[in-house]
């Protein structure tokens, strides 16, 4: 009975170990493609600081383009790379929490296999 029990709370440290580690790299992933957004927004924003005013400026929307200016395009910008800025301290933030929570679940783990011992 006792072994059972013992068996059983293995399996669920296990799994959420596993299932931890999964989540980890999945919010790695977010965080690169993230930087990637936030860097192609001041990128754009860069070059179009040193456009002229008169120009037609486009934006790209699905298989449309509409016609805005350019104070608009550069906010755009601006709240696209804070935006993509605050999710990545949010991955962050998140990813401590979930290395915290996994280094007790494998502290639980190790003590479960002593005390099987």
């Amino acid at each position: 009975m006792a072994d059972e029990e013992i068996s059983k709370a293995f399996r669920d440290l296990q799994f959420k170990t596993n299932e931890t580690r999964m989540r980890i790299v999945q919010g790695e992933q977010n965080k690169k493609i993230n930087h990637q957004k936030m860097r192609i927004s001041e990128s754009t924003k860069k070059n179009l600081v040193g456009l002229d005013e008169n120009l037609n400026y486009y934006r790209s929307v699905g298989r449309m383009f509409l016609l805005t200016d350019k104070s608009a395009e550069i906010s755009r910008h601006e709240a696209e790379a804070k935006q993509s800025k605050d999710k990545i301290e949010a991955i962050e933030k998140q990813k401590e929490y979930l290395e915290k929570g996994l280094v007790e679940a494998e502290s639980n783990l190790r003590e479960l296999i002593q005390s099987r011992r």
